[in-house]
């Protein structure tokens, strides 16, 4: 029988656990906040007393821990018989060797879990994978979140949807979703390699703590520091959110890549709920998606919404588009000023252009980001001159920009452009919620 104490240890394993042979590893990914000393001996204390008091009375063996490479790592003591674990996780159709979290699926789990065992098992996770770092969005300190990240390498997008839907049950509303797939991550530049960045469940900390809690003191405190912080109000309910205002995607050029699983491999997803209904959870607000669906081309175009780089790299990328698309048309290049560009009508059906200049012009960058105001930005340089490149028209089709003062240069396009659309129609396929490049 897996009463709560083994619950909860189970979903250490899954969240954090490594098996091989008869030894086991569990990784805390602590990173920056398990190293503050305020920290350290609360999180000390608990492996060696509450969860190695666990693992002895459940298992009848002890557990230590080692910190390197920014990780608490829970170990055994001393030689060990797994096999009791083996068959606990085995009985729950858990994985019982290997990354346990590449591989998990929960459906057997749900089902067979009951009442308290159900909330120890999910603390065990949260314990190993939630993160009460700030978030590089919807954080600010009137909307605090707790982050279940997991990590990319695991490609287990049917993981993160039946644990999110599994929260969604016990009353927990999830805030947002972030997915490692490159329209999440990379959805204006098609050529951007550092998309595989995880993912994400997020939820706002009262929603969170409503229905759930951290085994481990260090967490549960500092969770609890966060709530007195909450002012933004809860979300919707999955189900009835209608995410209408989404902004278009240019295609991937790792969207066929054989790191996503085939049930998202070259599959364009117009926001993370487009996702949730493919997959097939049952509170994706699916009507909702259909809708986007219908209205696909709108949303997607095969260049580069806004690609940004130094004037080589974006000049070759540029001749690669015309070789490919428009070969046989004469490149014409002229001059504007910031000022004129903003000013032309004809200009607008380029929706990142304003981002584009803000690169162009920002005296400091975060990576390709500009630092400060957009706005600020582009009044103060107003005045000087863009290099401009096309060699279709200026309708939406892609162009290059470049600022000779500092080697940056940008790729904007606009969906709306018939060199889009007449794509578009040759390698877009569409079933049901499905939208797939051939």
């Amino acid at each position: 029988m897996i009463n709560h104490q083994k619950a909860y240890l189970i979903g250490l394993f899954i969240g954090g656990g490594t098996i091989s042979s008869n030894t086991f590893m569990i990784n805390l990914p602590y990173d920056k906040w398990g190293m503050y000393p305020e920290n350290m001996a609360v999180i000390a204390t608990d492996i060696l007393t509450k969860i190695c008091k666990s693992f002895n009375a459940a298992y009848q063996f002890n557990v230590t821990y080692e910190i390197g490479n920014k990780r608490w790592i829970i170990k055994p003591i001393g030689e060990i018989d797994l096999q009791p674990l083996k068959n606990d996780l085995a009985s729950l159709g858990l994985p019982t060797d290997g990354e346990l979290i590449n591989s998990v699926d929960l459906t057997m789990a749900k089902r067979k879990l009951k009442d308290i065992a159900v909330e120890s098992f999910l603390s065990g996770i949260f314990d190993t994978r939630a993160s009460l770092t700030k978030s590089h969005r919807r954080f600010s300190d009137g909307a605090p979140v707790v982050s279940i990240e997991v990590p990319g390498s695991s490609r287990n997008f049917r993981f993160v949807v039946q644990l999110c839907s599994w929260l969604t049950e016990h009353g927990t509303v999830t805030d947002q979703i972030l997915y490692n797939h490159p329209c999440q991550h990379a959805s204006a530049d098609p050529s951007y390699k550092g998309w595989k960045k995880g993912f994400k469940i997020r939820f706002l900390v009262k929603s969170f703590l409503a229905k759930h809690s951290f085994a481990m003191q260090a967490k549960a405190f500092d969770v609890e520091k966060l709530k007195k912080n909450q002012e933004k109000k809860e979300q919707a309910p999955c189900s009835s959110r209608n995410p209408k205002h989404v902004s278009p995607i240019a295609i991937h050029s790792d969207i066929g890549s054989k790191t996503l699983p085939k049930e998202v491999r070259n599959h364009l997803f117009f926001h993370y709920h487009h996702i949730c209904a493919v997959l097939g959870c049952p509170y994706a607000p699916n009507n909702a998606v259909m809708e986007l669906v219908s209205r696909h081309r709108s949303l997607i175009s095969v260049f580069p919404l806004l690609a940004k780089g130094e004037t080589e790299e974006m000049s070759q990328k540029y001749m690669a588009i015309k070789k490919a698309y428009f070969n046989d048309s004469e490149l014409s290049t002229f001059t504007l000023t910031v000022g004129q560009l903003l000013s032309h009508d004809q200009y607008r059906k380029y929706s990142d252009l304003e981002m584009g200049l803000a690169y162009l012009f920002s005296k400091q960058l975060k990576g390709k980001r500009h630092c400060g105001s957009k706005d600020i930005i582009l009044d103060k340089f107003l005045h000087l001159d863009i290099k401009m490149t096309f060699a279709i028209q200026v309708d939406g089709s892609p162009l290059l920009m470049i600022n000779p003062r500092n080697n940056r240069a940008v790729i904007v396009s606009s969906v709306e452009c018939k060199l889009n659309q007449d794509a578009l129609s040759k390698i877009i396929k569409i079933d049901n919620l499905k939208v797939m490049v051939e």
